[in-house]
C-alpha cells in the first residue's frame, strides 16, 4: 500500500491486492487500486467489494453487510483496536498479551464510546484472563459480560457481539448450550467465519463431542488454512482422541506457521510434548524441549519448561536433574485451567523416588499447608482438591486423600465439563494408587482408557506414579489389550 499526498491537501492511496495459491505460492492475480482519501473505511469497503467482483465471488447478504459497515470513524480508536486484535491473537497462554489488548481495546472506547467490535474484543479478553486462571473471579467475569452486553446493546445484529457472548457463556460460566446458541447466531451473519466454525468445535469438545470438533474444526481449516489457532485446535483434539499421527501432523503444521508460538510445544493442556509424553517417545520429547528453550518464553512457559523439563529427568531417573530444573521454574506452582501443582508437591515426589523419606514428608507437609490456604480462598476450585488428596496421599493421610480427590470429581465431573473433568479422575486414580487402593485405581484406569484423553497405555508404562500397579495382573491385562 502505497501513499500520496496531492496538492490541496487531499490524499491518495494505492492499494495492490494479490492472490496466492497457498500450496505452491504461486500469484495467480494481482491488481492495484488507486483512491483518493475522503473517508478511509470506506476505501476499505470499496476496495474489499470490488475485489469480490474481480474474482467473480459471490456475497451472501450478511457478508455483503459486513463489508458495507462501518466500525468507527476515528482513526485512533481504530488504531487502538488493531493493538489490541494484534495483542489477543499472539496467544491467551501469555497472560502480558492479554493484559495489554485489554489495555488497547480500553483505550480504543475511550476514543470511540459507540465502537461495539472494540466492546467485543474487550469482552473476549476478560473471558481468557478468567478463562486461563491468570484472574479466575467474579469480578473478572462481570467485566466479560458487561462488555459484551455493551456491544449486544451498540448492535443487536453484531455477530462480533454474539461471538463475544458465546465466549463468556462458554469460558465463564460454562454454559455450553446457551454459548452454542450465540456462536450460531454470530454463524448466520457471517457463515464463512472461520473463527466462530472454530469456537463451536471448543465448546463440543468441551461436552466431550468430539466428532463434531474435528467436523467444525476442518470447516475452519477450509476457509482459512493459515489459521494457527485450528491447527492447534485440531492437534489437541487428535491428541484426545490418541491418534498420534495426525496430532502430531497438525501440531508440526502449526509450528511452520508460526514457530515461535511456544504454546504449540509445551502447554500442559495439549502441545507436541503432551503428545510424545502420552505415545512413550521421550527421545522426541527432549528435541521439542530444546528447540523450545531456544526461543524467548514469558513467565509462564518458562514454568511449563522447567515443569517438563523435570518430568522428562523423572521418567530417565535422572532425579537431581529433575530437582534443578524444577528450582528454575519462575512461579509457586504449575498453574493452568488444568493443574494446580505446588513445586512443594513435585520436590516431596522426586524425594520419594529418591528413597529421601525425611525431606519427602517435609515437603509434602509445606505443600499441605500451602493448598489449605488456597482452598480456605477458593473452595470450588476443582484443582485445589484434587493437589490437596494427592499430598494428604503423600502424608499417609488415607481417608482424607480419597475425600479431597474425590470431591474435586463432584465439583467438576466429565459430565460437566469433559476435557478438565478427564483430569479429575485421573487424580483421584493417583490417588488410590498412591493409598494402595489399585482396584479401585484400575476402575478409574480402565474407564479412563475406555474414553478419548490423555492417560495412554505408554504414559502408564513410564510413569514411576503408575509403577505399583505394574505386577498386578489387571495391568498384564490391560498390556495385552
Amino acid at each position: 500500500m502505497r501513499w500520496q499526498k496531492q496538492p490541496g491537501g487531499a490524499s491518495k492511496v494505492r492499494v495492490t491486492p494479490y492472490l496466492v495459491r497457498i500450496s505452491d505460492a504461486t500469484q495467480i492475480w494481482a491488481n492495484p487500486y488507486d483512491e483518493m482519501i475522503t473517508e478511509v473505511f470506506q476505501v476499505q469497503a470499496d476496495i474489499a467489494k470490488r475485489v469480490a467482483q474481480a474474482l467473480n465471488v459471490a456475497l451472501l447478504e450478511p457478508e455483503r453487510k459486513v463489508l458495507e459497515a462501518k466500525l468507527t470513524n476515528n482513526s485512533e480508536a481504530y488504531d487502538y483496536y488493531l493493538r489490541g486484535q494484534e495483542y489477543f491473537n499472539q496467544g491467551p497462554e501469555n497472560r502480558k498479551n492479554l493484559m495489554t489488548s485489554i489495555e488497547m481495546f480500553e483505550n480504543a472506547v475511550k476514543f470511540d464510546a459507540r465502537f461495539g467490535q472494540a466492546y467485543a474484543g474487550l469482552a473476549r479478553s476478560h473471558a481468557s484472563i478468567y478463562w486461563w486462571q491468570y484472574d479466575h473471579t467474579e469480578e473478572r467475569a462481570a467485566k466479560s459480560k458487561e462488555a459484551a452486553d455493551k456491544a449486544l446493546q451498540l448492535d443487536p445484529d453484531s455477530s462480533e457481539a454474539h461471538l463475544a457472548l458465546g465466549i463468556y457463556n462458554y469460558q465463564c460460566k460454562l454454559d455450553f448450550e446457551q454459548a452454542l446458541e450465540e456462536l450460531f447466531f454470530a454463524l448466520e451473519k457471517q457463515p464463512k467465519n472461520s473463527e466462530i466454525l472454530a469456537y463451536i468445535a471448543y465448546v463440543k469438545r468441551r461436552q466431550g463431542k468430539l466428532d463434531e470438533t474435528i467436523v467444525n474444526l476442518k470447516k475452519a481449516i477450509e476457509i482459512n488454512p493459515r489459521s494457527v489457532d485450528v491447527s492447534v485446535g485440531l492437534a489437541d483434539t487428535y491428541f484426545l482422541l490418541r491418534d498420534y499421527v495426525e496430532g502430531e501432523r497438525y501440531y508440526q503444521q502449526a509450528i511452520l506457521l508460526s514457530p515461535n508460538y511456544l504454546a504449540t510445544y509445551i502447554a500442559p493442556d495439549g502441545s507436541l510434548t503432551c503428545l510424545y509424553l502420552a505415545w512413550g517417545n521421550i527421545e522426541k520429547t527432549r528435541g521439542v524441549l530444546e528447540e523450545a528453550s531456544k526461543k524467548l518464553p514469558s513467565r509462564d512457559e518458562e514454568n511449563w519448561l522447567g515443569f517438563y523439563r523435570a518430568t522428562v529427568n523423572i521418567f530417565d531417573g535422572q532425579y537431581e536433574r529433575a530437582l534443578k530444573n524444577l528450582s528454575l521454574m519462575p512461579s509457586e506452582a504449575l498453574d493452568d485451567q488444568f493443574h494446580f501443582v505446588p513445586k512443594s508437591q513435585l520436590y516431596a515426589q522426586i524425594h520419594s523416588l529418591m528413597g529421601e523419606k525425611q525431606k519427602e514428608q517435609g515437603f509434602y507437609e509445606s505443600a499441605r499447608l500451602f493448598l489449605q490456604n488456597k482452598v480456605k480462598e477458593q473452595p470450588d476450585d476443582s484443582r485445589l482438591h484434587s493437589a490437596l488428596g494427592i499430598v494428604y496421599a503423600g502424608l499417609g493421610i488415607k481417608e482424607k486423600a480419597v475425600r479431597e480427590a474425590i470431591k474435586a470429581t463432584e465439583l467438576l465431573p466429565i459430565s460437566k465439563e469433559f476435557w478438565r473433568g478427564i483430569y479429575r479422575v485421573i487424580d483421584l486414580a493417583q490417588v488410590y494408587v498412591m493409598v494402595g487402593d489399585y482396584d479401585k485405581a484400575f476402575d478409574k484406569i480402565e474407564y479412563l482408557l475406555s474414553i478419548p484423553g490423555e492417560l495412554s497405555i505408554p504414559l502408564l508404562k513410564i510413569d514411576p506414579v503408575w509403577a505399583p500397579l505394574h505386577s498386578h495382573p489387571r495391568f498384564q491385562k490391560l498390556i495385552k489389550k
